[in-house]
């Protein structure tokens, strides 16, 4: 019989606090997402997916995602989408959505991200960029897609569903478990990554304590290195491992603190 292939492991250790996973992305060359080479990857993103909805009529996004379903359920005029990259949802809904009252697509990024895209005039109004220090004005729904595991904490979504007071939350590619969160690095490519695994009673329970309650969780057919399959944990204890990020949806509800 044949030698059986070792596990391709994403994430290789556990780190005590996100300084700490920082460190040690750093220690291997760590360039994270940003940089010319990142730039070219969503300009491509995103005319690759125009590209083939004007040749085929009908094309997959550059990632999956349940934006269109939570805006026939929202109805809304105005969306936050936090860390949207090349803005591709933006487009999806144009071609997904046949009626849809939209007026304003904000992306909130870094202001690499803002500054290139501003430069880039991929798109026009109503979509625009804005960074996490920027003001912003209140949104109906805030979007998430594979964001929250590159930050050190919930804080900056916390304070940015504070900001905006959306009536609508919808996070994808939640990678969460447990209680508390834990930390890691994920080799990406030729780069490593500091990322954080989400304890999922915290996060929901600080949205809970900022009046937006659970309506739905899902499975989310999350690619990874292109390929959607369970995650490949076994190098970590059993209590930290789990199968599949999620979608989660959640609705603000009056006097719920």
């Amino acid at each position: 019989m044949g030698k059986r292939e070792a596990p391709n492991y994403i994430w290789k250790d556990i780190y005590p606090t996100w300084d700490e996973a920082c460190k040690a992305a750093q220690s291997v060359g760590g360039k994270g997402l940003g940089g010319e080479r990142w730039f070219q990857r969503i300009t491509r993103q995103i005319t690759d997916y125009r590209d083939e909805l004007r040749q085929y009529g009908i094309a997959m996004p550059p990632r999956p995602s349940s934006l269109p379903l939570a805006c026939v359920l929202a109805n809304p005029s105005t969306i936050l989408d936090f860390g949207g990259s090349s803005g591709y949802c933006w487009d999806y809904l144009q071609n997904t959505l046949p009626k849809h009252r939209l007026s304003a697509y904000v992306v909130v990024e870094t202001d690499e991200v803002v500054d290139y895209m501003e430069n880039s005039g991929i798109h026009r109004a109503p979509v625009a960029y804005r960074s996490l220090k920027d003001p912003l004005d209140s949104c109906d729904l805030l979007y998430c897609n594979s964001v929250l595991q590159y930050f050190g904490s919930n804080a900056p979504l916390l304070s940015l569903v504070e900001r905006t007071t959306p009536q609508f939350v919808l996070l994808e590619d939640v990678v969460a478990t447990g209680e508390e969160d834990f930390f890691s690095v994920q080799s990406y490519h030729d780069s490593a990554i500091p990322y954080r695994f989400l304890g999922l009673h915290k996060l929901l329970q600080e949205l809970a304590d900022s009046g937006y309650l659970e309506l739905a969780r899902y499975p989310y057919a999350s690619p990874i290195l292109g390929v959607i399959k369970p995650f490949e944990m076994g190098n970590f204890p059993k209590a930290k491992q789990l199968r599949y990020s999620s979608s989660i949806l959640l609705k603000k509800f009056e006097g719920v603190k």
